[in-house]
């Protein structure tokens, strides 16, 4: 279905979850068939969430930004997020976005990848064995400033660490020691469990697609990942012959080893990274099969509409 990696070369704050509510439910819930759709609101926090979820251990989805929209009928989607500077708490010029697109059947509530149900499905299906790296524990962030001596037994930026799996950046336990970060995945269908409904899983059972900006020289060595080659903070991809129903795109940052150097404003234990600005356009444009049904049917009315005149 992937047309194209890259045409023109999906929370936005860490308490946001996994939620498409308000203006990030594109046209309003409404189809966008033959429509184009633009949310310029919103923003992602660190500029790695997107590219981290492709590892083995998996992502955090409050590193990334969800949208939904919907359509009645067979579409060709082209989806595009470029950064935006002005709303950004980060640096500018420095996000390289990229996406995902998935479907699922059932889309619950509002969710988090820390919550009882979701930790406790890591740790059954992982195990709570897992030591990560070792750290050098020197210090912490407070209010955004580092002080050395105040010890939190988190690896901050700039703690040293051992890099035991080569991968560059520090991984640490994972959620309740099961190694994995979250339960977000960039490239393949993933599941999150919603601890206020029913602690029932909600999967994202179907992956159409993902696109990334620029290189692995940014997003990692993870096979597979469709780069636009080109990191200049704008991605786009279309997606042929996609059927009726509701899409889940989730925007992130693309650029992987930023774990290691990007602080976290208010500190490790808020998850509160730096923001960036995103713009997502998304628009829908007709299989030429559906433009030709549609003028056969017109064709039609007007026949019917000329004999019945040519009766009367």
């Amino acid at each position: 279905m992937l047309l194209s990696a890259a045409l023109a070369a999906g929370l936005s704050t860490a308490s946001a979850h996994v939620s498409v509510g308000a203006d990030r439910t594109l046209n309003s819930d409404n189809p966008i068939d033959g429509q184009t759709v633009t949310n310029n609101l919103r923003t992602v926090s660190s500029s790695f969430g997107w590219a981290d979820a492709t590892d083995a251990n998996w992502g955090d989805s409050h590193r990334t930004t969800a949208f939904k929209f919907k359509i009645a009928s067979t579409q060709n989607v082209t989806i595009t997020v470029s950064r935006r500077n002005g709303t950004q708490t980060g640096a500018a010029d420095f996000l390289l976005p990229a996406f995902s697109l998935f479907q699922t059947p059932l889309f619950r509530a509002s969710t988090h990848d820390t919550g009882t149900a979701t930790t406790t499905y890591l740790t059954d299906t992982f195990g709570t064995g897992a030591t990560g790296e070792a750290f050098t524990d020197t210090g912490s962030y407070v209010a955004g400033v580092w002080t050395p001596g105040t010890l939190n037994s988190t690896r901050d930026v700039g703690e040293s660490f051992t890099d035991g799996n080569g991968n560059g950046v520090y991984d640490g336990p994972g959620i309740g020691g099961s190694g994995k970060e979250g339960a977000f995945q960039a490239l393949v269908p993933w599941t999150i469990y919603v601890d206020a409904v029913d602690g029932l899983p909600m999967y994202f059972n179907t992956i159409i697609g993902h696109a990334a900006d620029g290189t692995s020289a940014n997003y990692g060595s993870a096979s597979g990942i469709h780069g636009d080659g080109n990191a200049d903070g704008t991605v786009s991809a279309t997606f042929n012959n996609l059927g009726a129903g509701d899409y889940y795109l989730f925007v992130g940052g693309a650029n992987y080893a930023s774990q290691n150097t990007e602080a976290p404003v208010y500190g490790p234990s808020t998850n509160a990274y730096p923001t960036y600005g995103i713009g997502v356009t998304v628009g829908a444009v007709p299989e030429p099969s559906t433009y030709a049904l549609l003028a056969l049917g017109a064709g039609g009315l007007a026949l019917l509409s000329r004999l019945r005149n040519h009766k009367a």
